[in-house]
């Protein structure tokens, strides 16, 4: 039964996860795709966060990685805050991708 939960919650973040994105990526609107940006930021925080407390104390290295994958997002934010051109704001896009895909990742597929 915790496996079916499991796999629930997989696919429940992974969807999220995955329409979050697209909708940041392929909406025109630039004050819809701000808001999107900002919702898939502290949507990776958040995953981020989750897979960290959910290690055990002395899995240190692995807790580190996660909290990682969290900050990336904080960084995304910080660009994108700072950002005029539209290059910049691509990069900040990248930034808080790269945290939301590596954080359901790690929090599901690359636990040691």
């Amino acid at each position: 039964m915790a496996l079916g939960i499991l796999m629930i919650l997989f696919v429940g973040m992974s969807v999220i996860s995955i329409l979050g994105l697209l909708l940041m990526y392929l909406l025109k609107g630039e004050k819809a795709k701000a808001a999107a940006f900002y919702i898939m930021a502290v949507w990776g925080m958040a995953v981020s966060a989750m897979s960290a407390v959910s290690l055990p104390g002395n899995y240190t290295g692995q807790q580190i990685l996660a909290w990682g994958f969290g900050f990336l997002s904080v960084a995304g934010l910080l660009v994108h805050i700072g950002s005029r051109e539209k290059s910049r704001r691509m990069a900040a896009y990248l930034l808080v991708t790269i945290s939301v895909i590596g954080g359901i990742l790690k929090m599901f597929v690359f636990t040691m």
